[in-house]
């Protein structure tokens, strides 16, 4: 049997084995190697043998369509014969035996259909190949042509900036110039556009690409505005004053090729998918920013809180107040950013949607969680009270320790009274003293003290003022704190210097 299917089965030869490749003529058979040989070959050899030539090929279905069935009734017959092999149900009588005939009939169709229907299921399963990893060859290809284009850019950019440089205003002058910076090609030899293959005419003219020099048609002319063209040469709008002057549309671009522009534009877009950030990003960090923010003035403000239920008197009502309302314009202005996330254009049922969607429950979660669960603000005047009681409580323990170290002292005794007096007046501090300590101003020097202007102490105290006012302005209640509590050790100091110089004053008339 032959090899090829559509050599006839009876007329064998020696020829028919054998399978030819290449550009081959359909009549006698030679091998052209090219298509443009081939055509060239039929037209001079076979211009006559059309008829020929369709009968070759008319014989050539035939002859497919013969085998293909031959092979498609050889398939059929042996299904048959296999359904018709298979062992019948024995039957009674002679109708039984014919009805039992009749339906092996039927059956071996039906076992046909199956067979052809379960060709490719009986056929084995191909084994697994080889696997080759053609990462190393597609680098090798892709980083050449990368290369390539970064420094046909790079070119194209250079010549850009030298053409914007100078560039004049006047239409002939720009012209000259252009020509000068970037040698145009010479069209006396160019009939036809490259792009679009027309013919050049009067009314076709030839049109030259300002940047490599190339000519095509005025359809296939791309136009670069000169606003683009100074962003991708680096140039400021300063230097380029004069450009602002041209008014007509080919006069505010530059005309180039579409090779040209398409490489500008991906420079372009890939400049901007680096520096740019889409809406939603810059959204989000300024969200995250805000909540970064405002995470120490919650802090601040339950800690502020606190300490006004304890008695302290290092923060106000006031300032609460103050750190409240701060916290309720960021929370304000978080929901209107989460808001404006929803509103970013996103195709429904993506990925960019289910984002949009979280990042609004995220905000709204944090605000209700964080910031409107704080406590309210506390009452003035039960504040008020719990300070008072604190003060009375201060005293009160303050006396007491006062009348057990007099209990002390009387027990053991002392060399001298006065020393035990200066213990007294040295190291408790009374009821009206604390009071001053919380509000302090300053007492009345005596007249043989220097004047309280001149004290440097009370000067450093009046600038810790100062700079506590200041920072409640700017509700920064961690450095009032700090500068509170400094506060109070100028005052207990200056305190404790006006007792001593009261007690020296007093101790000669003792």
């Amino acid at each position: 049997m032959s090899g090829n299917p559509f050599d006839s089965d009876e007329e064998p030869s020696a020829a028919s084995d054998e399978i030819l490749e290449g550009f081959l003529c359909p009549i006698c058979r030679a091998d052209l190697k090219s298509i443009d040989f081939l055509t060239e070959h039929f037209a001079r050899q076979h211009a006559e043998e059309e008829d020929a030539l369709k009968s070759v090929f008319k014989d050539i279905f035939t002859k497919a369509k013969k085998k293909i069935l031959n092979n498609f009734d050889d398939d059929r017959d042996r299904g048959a014969s296999s359904a018709a092999s298979a062992p019948a149900a024995s039957s009674a009588n002679a109708g039984a035996a014919g009805g039992a005939r009749g339906g092996s009939n039927g059956s071996s169709k039906a076992s046909n259909a199956r067979t052809r229907n379960n060709v490719y299921n009986n056929m084995s399963k191909q084994t697994v190949g080889a696997e080759r990893s053609y990462n190393e060859y597609f680098q090798s290809v892709r980083n050449p042509r990368l290369e390539r284009y970064a420094s046909e850019t790079n070119k194209l950019i250079i010549r850009l900036h030298r053409l914007l440089k100078d560039l004049p205003t006047d239409a002939l002058q720009r012209k000259q110039h252009e020509q000068q910076t970037v040698p145009w090609l010479d069209g006396s030899s160019v009939k036809l556009c490259p792009n679009c293959a027309k013919s050049f005419h009067i009314a076709r003219r030839q049109h030259h690409c300002r940047l490599c020099g190339g000519i095509m048609c005025n359809d296939c002319s791309r136009f670069l505005p000169l606003e683009n063209a100074m962003q991708l040469a680096s140039l400021s709008t300063t230097r380029s004053e004069p450009l602002q002057q041209m008014q007509h549309h080919e006069d505010r671009a530059i005309r180039l090729c579409q090779h040209c522009l398409w490489l500008l534009d991906t420079r372009q877009d890939m400049h901007e998918s680096r520096t740019c950030r889409p809406l939603l990003t810059q959204v989000y960090e300024e969200i995250r920013q805000l909540q970064k923010q405002v995470t120490p003035d919650l802090d601040m403000y339950l800690k502020i809180v606190n300490s006004l239920y304890e008695g302290e008197s290092i923060f106000t009502i006031a300032d609460a107040g103050a750190l409240r309302g701060k916290i309720g314009q960021v929370a304000e202005t978080i929901d209107l950013r989460s808001k404006r996330i929803l509103t970013i254009h996103s195709e429904p049922g993506s990925r960019e949607e289910a984002l949009k969607k979280a990042i609004r429950l995220s905000c709204v979660q944090i605000i209700k969680e964080r910031m409107l669960s704080l406590p309210p603000l506390p009452d003035e005047a039960h504040i008020h009270k719990i300070q008072e009681r604190k003060r009375m409580e201060t005293e009160q323990r303050i006396l007491t320790e006062q009348r057990m170290a007099m209990e002390a002292y009387e027990r053991y005794g002392s060399t001298t009274q006065a020393g035990g007096s200066g213990m007294e007046n040295r190291s408790f501090a009374q009821g009206s003293d604390l009071q001053s300590l919380n509000n302090w101003s300053a007492p009345q020097a005596s007249t043989t003290t220097k004047s309280s202007v001149d004290d440097p102490l009370i000067e450093q105290i009046n600038n810790v003022k100062g700079y506590i006012k200041q920072a409640r302005q700017d509700m920064n209640f961690e450095v009032v704190e700090t500068l509170e509590l400094n506060l109070r050790d100028l005052q207990r100091e200056f305190y404790e210097r006006q007792r001593h110089s009261s007690h020296n004053a007093t101790s000669p008339h003792s």
